[in-house]
């Protein structure tokens, strides 16, 4: 099938605002992914005592300065300001400690939302790339 150069500009066109919301809502699905990855990682290592870090997980996505971001954090529900949306919030104030290690009792290092970053990261890629296709197809993403 060959299509003329007008013909490619009016699909173009059309899937502008499709393919936003196609990649939006692809990234939507796979912070969700990760949210739940990360909570299942932080169930058995480190050892569920209360579940409060676990809890603390959130998988999101935010527009930020025209540009939008999947974020995976731990520690605390409170959103940023609108100048800066990354809030260091620290509800569980353990959070971090967790993840990256150290403390005054040298916790070693448990990595449970890097683990579900890691995991889920190649899926993110194709993800995008397949919204970008719908898109040009003129079909949204489900």
């Amino acid at each position: 099938m060959s299509i003329t150069v007008l013909q490619f500009e009016k699909i173009l066109d059309e899937a502008e605002g499709r393919l936003i919301q196609n990649i939006r809502a692809s990234l939507i699905k796979d912070a969700l992914k990760m949210e739940a990855l990360a909570k299942r990682n932080a169930t058995s290592f480190p050892r569920v005592k209360t579940g409060r870090l676990r809890n603390s997980i959130v998988g999101s996505v935010i527009q930020f300065q025209d540009d939008e971001f999947l974020i995976l954090r731990a520690g605390g529900q409170e959103r940023g300001t609108p100048a800066s949306p990354f809030s260091a919030s620290a509800d569980v104030v353990y959070a971090a400690v967790q993840e990256f290690g150290g403390g005054p009792n040298r916790i070693k290092p448990k990595f449970y939302l890097r683990r579900a970053r890691d995991k889920r990261l190649p899926r993110v890629k194709w993800g995008i790339t397949r919204a970008m296709n719908l898109a040009l197809e003129g079909k949204d993403l489900r």
